[in-house]
């Protein structure tokens, strides 16, 4: 399944890391169909599958990241704050750490081969 030459530069786990994440943050952004404010979350899951898509074939500029990540942990950060407690059942707590997991992949899907 080698679909460019920036497949030839990346190891097995972090290409299948990659093909998995596609169809893992679009279901992610599909769910957040049903949520009071879908404009915000449906974009944030997007992107990041976007990007998972877009590192298959050629590097995501570094600059993305330094753009994305920022942005996604101070609306983690904001989250965080207005939580009540820290419990699963809390709609804060959810985002918070959906924030997280999106900080996270996009790190590893730009910055790392």
């Amino acid at each position: 399944m080698d679909f460019s030459p920036q497949s030839k530069n990346l190891t097995a786990s972090m290409k299948l890391f990659r093909i998995l994440s596609v169809p893992l943050f679009l279901y992610f952004a599909y769910l957040q169909l049903n949520d009071p404010d879908p404009y915000l979350w449906f974009p944030i899951y997007a992107f990041v599958a976007l990007i998972a898509l877009a590192s298959l074939f050629r590097p995501v500029p570094k600059f993305v990241g330094w753009i994305l990540i920022p942005m996604y942990l101070v609306l983690s950060g904001y989250y965080f704050s207005q939580t009540p407690y820290f419990g699963m059942e809390v709609e804060e707590v959810r985002e918070f750490l959906g924030l997280l997991i999106a900080s996270a992949a996009v790190a590893l899907l730009i910055f790392k081969k």
